[in-house]
């Protein structure tokens, strides 16, 4: 399972300008950014699609775009009406690029329960995990940074 064999599956996708622009976006979750954070999705969720026999092109390329259209809108309406959250929209502007529905509905339904769709293919769980195993390591280093800079990180942020 190497790099290259992963990156097969999404060089259209990382070649892509609006993909590229996801580095952009520091601080995404914790300690990456958007685009170092999709990218970690996409290679978990190849790795273990892989490893449950699923179709590891769809895990991975679901993994790249699952936040691609992630505007951390703070307001609280994005808890009440989560069909406006970003997982609709990444899901809409994957299929305008033309990706097949499975990679789709796995955008779509990264974010359960919050999204109210549950993931019905084997990918999509896949995809839901990864994002959050990688937010979960991500939040444990990060809290173990702050934990060796006396939490300054947490309440300043970056130097």
């Amino acid at each position: 399972m190497s790099v290259h064999e992963f990156e097969l599956y999404v060089r259209d996708l990382l070649d892509h300008p609006e993909v590229q622009r996801l580095g952009d976006v520091a601080r995404h979750h914790f300690r990456r950014n958007r685009f170092e954070h999709s990218y970690a999705v996409a290679k978990l969720a190849w790795r273990l699609t892989k490893l449950v026999h699923g179709n590891a092109a769809v895990a991975a390329r679901a993994g790249l775009l699952h936040d691609w259209y992630h505007d951390h809108d703070p307001h609280f309406r994005k808890w009440l009406r989560p069909d406006t959250h970003h997982f609709r929209k990444s899901a809409a502007a994957a299929a305008a690029y033309g990706e097949h529905d499975e990679v789709i509905h796995a955008i779509r339904t990264h974010y359960w329960p919050y999204g109210r769709m549950v993931p019905r293919t084997r990918e999509a769980w896949v995809v839901w995990m990864a994002d959050n195993l990688i937010w979960l390591v991500d939040g444990w280093q990060s809290f173990k940074q702050a934990a060796r800079e006396g939490f300054r990180y947490v309440i300043f942020g970056a130097a």
